[in-house]
């Protein structure tokens, strides 16, 4: 099935079947493929879907039931809407193999995409790209994915955008995978991982004055890189991980070239509520770090920059390792509970000021 449209036109698609080839493209203002109330559906094993829209405030939604879906949905203009779903509300069909690319260019675009069911484990395979080109501000990106392996890929460059991102379920051996980049100013960033395995999540930003929270619940790595905070517009990141887990950042203490978490006035808030390791490159005057472990947790602290202040607290046989070069530093470290903590301390500054107990 192709169709071509110009201009305010509206396509409805009901389709029962196996193997539906669907390609469209409507170029103009106002096109609607589907609408706000009354999504196209399609009902059959296998569906590939080639579809854009050209023009400004178009809509796009599409309820597939199957077990596998292949497309590509493409906007270009603004105030543009795509919501996706794939047995998000039907449990009869299993949505078990999903590869959706999503590209979009142009501000103040909408994109919510909605795969399987918590309950039917739907989207046993999920594989989505969503991207946005450069310019693409006031973009609010909405993804909840459930299902037994689901990879999502955020590539985004544009100002004041909101992402609110959970993947659940089970997930199979290797976890669930969250490969995030955003680039530009006043972003909020919510993420969410839960399962029965080990999660990735690799976020890279670029840009003051953004909102970074995620939040492993079944454990697994989070690698942060993030750069331009800076002291009138600062970055805070919030990272909670309650299974065993891992947090690097792509700086000079695993031997890479980047700073890390880089920019003047940043907040870093990490906790590790399972065995923990924390490896921490900070760059920046007057950066504020909080980190604690409620089990037996390793951290690795390589910190540069004036009045840097870091509040760590261990809870059970633990070890601390933390070199910072700057003046004006305060450091409050609290180790409790077990035997055999270790901190190895290295300060290069004048004006530091270091507060320790160490409590079996």
């Amino acid at each position: 099935m192709s169709m071509s449209a110009m201009a305010t036109n509206k396509i409805y698609v009901t389709q029962a079947g196996a193997s539906l080839v669907f390609d469209v493209l409507q170029d103009g203002d106002g096109n609607k493929v589907g609408n706000s109330t009354t999504a196209s559906t399609v009902s059959g094993s296998a569906s590939n879907f080639n579809i854009d829209q050209v023009g400004d405030s178009n809509i796009l939604t599409f309820d597939i039931h199957g077990d596998s879906f292949t497309g590509v949905f493409s906007t270009t203009g603004n105030s543009n809407n795509i919501d996706f779903n794939c047995d998000s509300a039907d449990a009869t069909s299993g949505c078990d193999s999903i590869n959706a690319n999503i590209t979009f260019v142009g501000n103040s675009s909408d994109i919510d995409i909605d795969v399987g069911l918590t309950t039917s484990k739907s989207g046993d395979t999920a594989d989505i790209d969503i991207t946005g080109a450069s310019g693409t501000d006031s973009t609010v990106v909405a993804a909840t994915i459930d299902g037994t392996s689901a990879v999502l890929t955020l590539t985004i460059d544009g100002d004041s955008n909101n992402y609110l991102i959970n993947i659940d379920d089970n997930g199979d051996v290797n976890g669930h995978t969250l490969i995030m980049t955003q680039t530009g100013i006043t972003a909020d960033v919510d993420v969410v991982q839960s399962g029965n395995y080990d999660n990735i999540a690799t976020v890279t930003t670029t840009g003051d004055s953004q909102n970074i929270d995620i939040n492993q619940t079944a454990g697994g790595s989070i690698t942060a890189t993030t750069t331009g905070s800076t002291s009138a517009a600062v970055k805070t990141v919030n990272i909670n991980q309650t299974g065993h887990a891992v947090f690097n950042t792509d700086g000079t203490i695993l031997g890479q070239t980047s700073s890390g978490l880089a920019g003047a006035g940043g907040t870093y808030d990490i906790d590790q509520t399972s065995t923990g390791t924390i490896n921490l490159d900070v760059n920046g005057a007057s950066a504020n770090v909080s980190i604690e472990q409620t089990s037996s947790g390793t951290v690795s602290i390589d910190a540069a920059g004036a009045s840097f202040t870091a509040d760590i607290d261990q809870d059970n046989a633990s070890t601390l390792e933390l070199h910072h070069d700057g003046a004006s530093a305060d450091y409050v470290i609290l180790q409790t509970g077990g035997s055999g903590d270790i901190i190895d301390l290295e300060v290069n500054g004048a004006s530091a000021n270091v507060d320790i107990i160490q409590r079996d």
